[in-house]
């Protein structure tokens, strides 16, 4: 859930021993106290995952916990990868993913009970959920001051969790590498996280000390990377047809596309200033001006009965989320003491996004500045794939945005993606196939890319896309994680 553009900014802006760890049999009702970290086991009846599950916190700071909810692999948990999950916001909880997108259990309409998903990550994937920054969801702060409101500050709790995670939580999963994933603002969390991480790994192993954090690939499912892209994209999303699929367009009036499309040379050049200069006033600047002349036409229409700016497949029900999803069964389901109970916590006002720690970042400001430098790091300084993922009915973070970005982002591979073709790609029973006229074959959008850079536009599918379409984003992910 990314909230910049509507709710704040208004532009687009469990603990076991060590013995018990290594073989994964910490007792379901009982936990032994350790200095850095809690965990416990969980039980269906929590959640219908159809695999083991894991929750508890680990020590951060002196005083900050961060909660995780872990899923071994419904396949071969020895041997499958390793994906961390992070939700967007900045402000929105793990959960939101889990129950919400990825994760392999739904809540109930009863917001009492849960249902096992037939399409999750952890399919063939051990799946970690986490709530950050601490101080979001179930990760608790002592002085909430102190919250991470920067890329920088983010990097460094998420780094500390990992490493304890998987050395000292889960010893059997030291040395295996990381897949890591963030949605919406993840992509940002995603993109950052990751260069602070390989850096200080890198300076670590300069230093003789052995590296405990290794990441393998990145996955950003709609994510923010660059909000003037974004803005020059609303005019591709509603006034062009971009998708060449006979869908319905303009879906504006010819006086405000043109009015649009006008603006759009002055927002390229302050977004290019933006990237060079990299600084929160030229950023801000930008991203206002980028606003105020293509984002305005988009914005003024987010009302009840209006554009839902996460789904443009139905109208909006109540800005800003324009929906409730932040007070739907999966919240009532986590505000239940016997859930929050069973997680290990006295019974608290639990919410699935926390509008304080969004306030915080919008008020530092830094979320105004792109990660294009962290994603050209990314691709030209070290060997890990990113893939991105988005949805096809996503206002927020529009697919011709994401298209825009990625065409001109700037790396050593860059010429030869933006040379590349886009090409229907197509699914059957959770996985990708080329026979795209078997039986049962399902169409999911188009695509492009190489093995260091894929991009998947996703047919009937929003800003939380995964929960739109489980088994076409699994699909994509799967195939992914063998490097198919």
């Amino acid at each position: 859930m990314w909230l910049g553009p509507v709710a704040v900014a208004g532009s687009l802006l469990a603990t076991i021993s060590h013995v018990a760890a290594q073989d994964q049999k910490p007792l379901a009702d009982e936990s032994v106290t350790k200095p850095a970290f809690t965990v416990r086991e969980q039980s269906s009846d929590l959640c219908d995952a159809g695999a083991r599950q894991f929750t508890g916190t680990v020590n951060v700071t002196e005083d900050k916990s961060m909660f995780f909810w872990y899923f071994e692999s419904r396949n071969n948990p020895e041997t499958d990868p390793l994906l961390l999950w992070m939700s967007g916001g900045p402000g929105a909880s793990g959960e939101m993913g889990l129950f919400m997108g990825s994760g392999p259990c739904t809540v109930n309409p009863d917001g009492n009970s849960t249902s096992r998903a037939e399409y999750s990550w952890i399919d063939h994937a051990n799946v970690v959920y986490i709530d950050q920054p601490v101080g979001v969801g179930f990760s608790k702060i002592t002085d909430r001051n102190k919250i991470a409101v920067s890329l920088e500050q983010g990097a460094k709790d998420v780094h500390t969790f990992l490493s304890t995670f998987s050395h000292d939580v889960f010893p059997n999963l030291a040395g295996k590498p990381w897949h890591i994933t963030g949605e919406s603002m993840g992509g940002h969390y995603v993109t950052g996280y990751t260069k602070h991480i390989v850096s200080h790994e890198r300076e670590n192993a300069e230093r003789g000390i052995k590296p405990r954090v290794e990441i393998s690939s990145a996955i950003i499912v709609d994510g923010y990377i660059d909000a003037t892209q974004q803005f020059i994209g609303y005019y591709t999303f509603f006034c062009e047809n971009w998708a060449g699929d006979g869908r319905k367009y303009p879906l504006m009036n010819r006086t405000a596309c043109k009015n649009m499309f006008d603006a759009i040379p002055e927002c390229q050049k302050l977004g290019s200033q933006c990237r060079y200069f990299y600084d929160i006033e030229t950023c801000k600047a930008a991203n206002e001006v980028c606003e105020e002349t293509l984002g305005e036409y988009f914005m003024e229409g987010v009302v009840p009965g209006g554009w839902d700016p996460y789904d443009n497949r139905h109208p909006c029900e109540k800005p800003p989320l324009c929906s409730n999803m932040d007070h739907g069964p999966e919240w009532k389901f986590l505000n239940r003491q016997w859930v929050q109970e069973r997680l290990g916590f006295d019974h608290f006002p639990f919410s699935l996004i926390d509008l304080d720690t969004n306030e915080r970042w919008d008020m530092a400001q830094n979320i105004h500045i792109p990660v294009t430098r962290e994603l050209t790091w990314i691709l030209d300084e070290t060997s890990i794939r990113v893939l991105f993922i988005n949805g096809n009915n996503d206002i927020i973070i529009n697919t011709p945005g994401q298209m825009r970005m990625l065409n001109q982002q700037r790396w050593n591979g860059q010429d030869n993606y933006r040379e590349l073709g886009y090409e229907s790609w197509y699914y059957k029973d959770g996985e990708l196939t080329s026979d795209a006229d078997g039986w049962n074959v399902k169409e999911g959008g188009f695509w492009k890319g190489n093995d260091q850079l894929r991009f998947y536009a996703v047919d009937e599918a929003g800003h939380m896309s995964p929960y739109h379409q489980p088994e076409a984003i699994g699909a994509i992910v799967r195939a992914w994680l063998r490097n198919d």
